[in-house]
């Protein structure tokens, strides 16, 4: 077989099973993942050694065999590795299926740490090895994640969710040949059966409600018809946004958030009373509380410190103050998973983890490919607490 032809065979069977991949599963675990990079990492390998002998005169390609390993979900995986008509090939990554469980997690947490970068994942390998693998190579497995979001990007997504939490994270991005730190957008629904899927993940130079706007009509052009509730921090135009697109939905803004920058106000020598005294004011989780009383206790906040900060009086303000009431209306069992972002600020804390390691990036199509493939298959949504309590009132 000719050189150009092999290499487009290979090329084709490496983003075939990309596709056949997200055709076939709902979600993308970690144990799939591995296969496919593996596979494809052993087809470029064995195109490296062809060129190496003689620019493949000494020896061919001879189809694949199948060998079976240990994965760290299930009791055995099976593996399609290239083999050719001498038999003297051996894929270097095969070293990586007879390393421990941790040596292999590693490996994978190392690679996105690195962000993709064909020198650093190079260096990684070498640095496992011993042996360094070449640019190209790693060139077209970056691209591979690439294939991986875009696919995902143009899935169908459900009907209907019980609830969208949205949130920004700001990571250092090179645009223009200078860095600067820019929002990325995430965001992730509650689905009918109370399992999480993540549903957005854009980025923009900063966070604002008209961006906001632009990726919820992108949400509704995804499918999604019906948002019960969305849960955001109190960005202003947010809610505005939201009922353009799902006039019917609620929105909740995010009391902590509300909380912590009525506080930053606050004389250090007060701080420990006002909170006590904060706290309760939004204390609604009471099966008998009501809107009313909520607004009274707010009243009662006020009149004991608004005359040392005058900025509480905007908590008497009905129509900024019952975006932040919404979880009232919801039964008690859930009103602590949703007056507050804390679930998807979690969320972004452990992406946060992975990407302060990759100080910079150059590119932000890298920066999105790192954030998406550490969420889906490092399984970040399985650290959030569960929302199986949301069967109770949706």
């Amino acid at each position: 077989m000719k050189k150009e032809v092999r290499k487009t065979k290979i090329e084709r069977m490496i983003f075939c099973g990309i596709e056949n991949l997200f055709k076939t599963q709902d979600e993308l675990s970690f144990d799939q993942f591995a296969v496919t990079v593996l596979e494809g990492l052993m087809l470029l390998e064995r195109e490296e050694y062809l060129k190496s002998t003689n620019e493949g005169k000494e020896d061919i390609g001879n189809g694949i065999y199948l060998r079976t390993f240990k994965s760290l979900r299930k009791n055995s995986l099976q593996i399609q590795v290239p083999r050719t008509r001498s038999g003297k090939f051996k894929p270097l990554i095969l070293e990586l299926i007879n390393q421990q469980k941790e040596q292999i997690n590693e490996l994978a947490v190392l690679l996105y740490r690195k962000g993709l970068s064909s020198r650093d994942i190079s260096d990684v390998m070498e640095e496992y090895f011993g042996e360094s693998i070449s640019r190209e190579t790693i060139n077209n497995l970056s691209e591979s994640f690439h294939e991986i979001r875009t696919k995902w990007e143009e899935r169908q997504l459900d009907a209907y969710y019980k609830a969208v939490y949205c949130d920004a994270l700001y990571v250092n991005l090179k645009r223009g040949g200078s860095y600067s730190k820019e929002a990325v957008y995430v965001s992730y629904g509650v689905k009918d059966d109370n399992t999480r899927e993540l549903l957005l993940l854009e980025s923009n130079p900063t966070e604002s409600s008209k961006t906001w706007d632009e990726y919820i009509s992108k949400l509704k052009e995804r499918g999604i018809e019906q948002i019960d509730l969305f849960v955001a921090d109190g960005l202003k135009g947010f809610a505005d946004a939201v009922k353009i697109h799902y006039p019917d939905s609620d929105v909740q803004r995010c009391v902590v958030h509300l909380q912590r920058n009525i506080l930053n106000k606050v004389r250090p020598k007060d701080k420990a009373a006002f909170s006590i005294d904060l706290k309760q004011a939004f204390n609604n989780f009471d099966k008998d509380s009501t809107i009313k009383e909520a607004q009274n206790k707010l009243k009662k906040l006020v009149e004991l410190w608004g005359s040392s900060y005058s900025h509480l009086t905007h908590l008497l303000d009905e129509e900024f103050i019952l975006g932040y009431l919404t979880y009232i209306y919801y039964p008690v069992d859930i009103r602590r998973m949703i007056y507050t972002t804390n679930s998807i600020e979690n969320l972004n804390r452990q992406i946060r983890k992975v990407t302060k390691t990759k100080v910079t990036f150059d590119k932000e199509s890298n920066m999105l490919d790192l954030i998406f493939m550490v969420i889906k298959v490092c399984n970040l949504l399985l650290i959030i607490k569960s929302h199986q309590k949301f069967s109770i009132y949706f």
